[in-house]
């Protein structure tokens, strides 16, 4: 009898059945060895064992042997024995076999060439061989959820990753995955509750992290978008996982060593600094003329190199999650007053002239008064160096309380009220092309001019990341040839707030 016409079916299929069924369907449809089929389909039928039995081979030994011909193409190609246990009935069990030998029957034809191909099916065969090959070989872990709630994809990562057998999940109910998650030691509740949630999700992209201990400890990086077909048509949604604890090891020690070697350069400069200081304040006049020239270009390029060691550790202590913010309550006047004291002389230096427009009464800001500081001094040293000739320069600062007192640049979501600063230049002016990176660490501007300046490209990503610790947001408008001015607002404490520390 041609197993692909077999009328031995039982009357009902059980729901059962049909679940195993297509789960057996997916399977095939990935190509796996039969073998895999065969444990899913044995576990189905409580089965001692299930076993395939060859032309010419001699059928394997068993009391209660249940066998289903395997034919294909009027062609007898293999004979499907299943071993059971006591009390079975032999009758319902060969009709199960029956009823299942199709899908066996397509699946050993098909991994042993006994099935003439066309053209077309040789290549959509080859095609997908090639999918399977390439998403296996792949780092990341991925699944795919049909849209009725079926594992239609799962890679042999995310058995690595979790310890699941992926065919003991791939072509069953999502739930039947949910439970394997639940009972597998060192695997975080959340995983399932992700997969669960965004399973009917079929509009949303969302990504996020997870730990998990066992098989082995990882950081798993999860990233989940809908999938849909060329016609438009929804397929599912696909989840894929990716191991990052090497590159957070790889973060750490890059982090510890940039941190070592900076405080170990930063004591000896102190030394150097601090003596060529001494020695120019002394007022000696024997020292000759020259000397004292030399003296001040080391002290001049020892600051230089405090201020790039102290730029690269905020930026490692900013990666790494490890700056305290200290807040109270801060008279922004005040701060802007001693930055430009202190950069005085390089304002005197390139002549430029500065001129500070602070609205009187202007409430206090909840700040750390080192870190506003820090912001202040990084934009006016940008607004001296890139302002090549003299010019001008403006600080302003006032109070906003809506929305539309706001320049029109505005990020249109700030923390209300505020106090807005802006340091505005009439320097080089930034090109449109490079604007989008001026916040990123290291970038500088492909400006000929501006590469005249000296710098490292970290100051203006401390900036925006010490502004927006703060509760505050920071923007700009530039063009070229007409200077720039940097905004940045900074939250008003309308009632007495206590004074504490935040660690971010």
């Amino acid at each position: 009898m041609d197993a692909l016409s077999a009328q031995l079916l039982p009357d009902a299929v059980p729901d059962h059945d049909l679940l195993v069924f297509q789960q057996l369907s997916v399977l095939a449809a990935n190509r796996p060895a039969p073998d895999a089929l065969l444990d899913v389909l044995c576990k189905a039928l409580g089965a001692i064992s299930l076993s395939l039995c060859f032309p010419g081979e001699a059928l394997p030994d068993g009391e209660r042997l249940v066998v289903a011909p395997l034919n294909y193409a009027e062609r007898h190609i293999a004979d499907l024995c299943a071993d059971m246990p006591p009390g079975t009935d032999s009758a319902q069990t060969a009709a199960r076999l029956m009823f299942f030998s199709p899908l066996i029957t397509l699946t050993l034809a098909a991994n042993r060439s006994t099935v003439p191909q066309s053209g077309w099916t040789a290549a959509a065969q080859q095609e997908h061989d090639r999918l399977e090959a390439v998403l296996d070989a792949t780092n990341d872990a991925i699944l795919m959820i049909d849209t009725v709630g079926t594992l239609a994809i799962v890679t042999l990562q995310f058995e690595r990753y979790t310890g699941i057998p992926r065919y003991e999940v791939l072509g069953q109910p999502f739930d039947v995955l949910a439970q394997k998650i639940a009972a597998q030691p060192g695997l975080p509740e959340e995983l399932a509750g992700i997969l669960r949630a965004l399973a009917e999700n079929h509009t949303e992209s969302l990504s996020s992290e997870i730990e998990i201990d066992e098989p082995q400890h990882r950081i798993l990086v999860w990233y989940s978008v809908p999938v849909y077909g060329q016609s438009g048509m929804l397929l599912g949604r696909l989840f894929a996982f990716r191991d990052v604890m090497r590159e957070r090891e790889v973060d750490r020690l890059k982090t510890e060593f940039i941190t070592l070697v900076s405080h170990e350069l930063r004591t000896p400069l102190t030394s150097v600094k601090g003596f060529s200081d001494l020695i120019l304040e002394s007022g000696d006049d024997a020292l000759p003329q020259e000397v004292r020239e030399y003296l001040g270009i080391i002290a001049e390029n020892a600051d230089r190199l405090v201020t790039l060691i102290n730029d690269i550790i905020d930026i490692t202590r900013i990666e790494s999650d490890r700056v305290v913010i200290s807040p109270q309550l801060c008279a922004l006047p005040e701060t802007i007053a001693q930055v430009t004291a202190a950069l005085q002389s390089a304002i005197e230096e390139k002549r430029h002239r500065l001129t500070l427009d602070i609205a009187p009464d202007l409430p206090q800001i909840w700040a750390d008064p080192a870190r506003m500081a820090q912001i202040l001094t990084n934009l006016l040293s940008n607004a001296i160096k890139y302002t090549l000739h003299p010019g001008e320069i403006v600080i302003s600062a006032r109070y906003i309380d809506t929305l539309e007192a706001l320049p029109d640049t505005a990020i249109r979501d700030p923390i209300l009220p505020c106090v807005l600063v802006s340091v505005q230049d009439t320097g080089v002016g930034i090109p449109p092309g490079d604007q989008p990176y001026l916040f990123k660490p290291f970038y500088r501007t492909n400006n000929e001019i501006a590469r005249l300046v000296g710098g490292t490209g970290l100051g203006l990503m401390i900036v925006k990341s010490f502004v927006e610790m703060q509760g505050g947001q920071v923007w700009f408008e530039s063009a070229p040839g007409e200077g720039s001015t940097f905004y940045f607002t900074a939250p008003v404490v309308e009632s007495k707030s206590q004074p504490g520390n935040i660690s971010l």
